[in-house]
């Protein structure tokens, strides 16, 4: 399992102890045409926080009341250029969370993504 992505699941594992995980594969996360015009268009933002981990964009934010933290892939990941979008919602019985992708890599790179993230976030959970 790639060191980096490690990372990023983890800082995001601590913010989160208990959860239930929504995947929406493969949608577009927002009205934007691509994986560098959706982060440009969040580092404009007023209120984000912008860090590097293991080679990853974060990108962390308040939206619609929900927090919400964005994963750039780096330039020498597979599946380059793409980007996972974790929501994380306040509900009654806890906390849920909701991924969003957008990948622009061969649809085989994509998957391998996906399925990565989907199993370090169930054992980060």
């Amino acid at each position: 399992m790639d060191k980096r992505m490690k990372t990023c699941v983890l800082v995001t594992a601590l913010m989160i102890s208990f959860s239930s995980t929504i995947f929406a594969e493969n949608k577009n996360p927002v009205d934007f045409s691509s994986v560098s015009t959706i982060l440009e268009s969040l580092k404009k933002q007023p209120s984000v926080n912008v860090s590097k981990q293991g080679g990853w964009e974060i990108v962390s934010l308040i939206e619609n009341g929900n927090h919400v933290i964005w994963f750039f892939a780096p330039l020498d990941h597979t599946a380059y250029p793409a980007l996972i979008k974790k929501t994380i919602r306040v509900k009654s019985k806890g906390i849920e969370t909701e991924i969003t992708t957008l990948c622009e890599a061969s649809k085989p790179k994509c998957d391998s993504l996906i399925k990565q993230f989907k199993s370090m976030s169930e054992v980060y959970k």
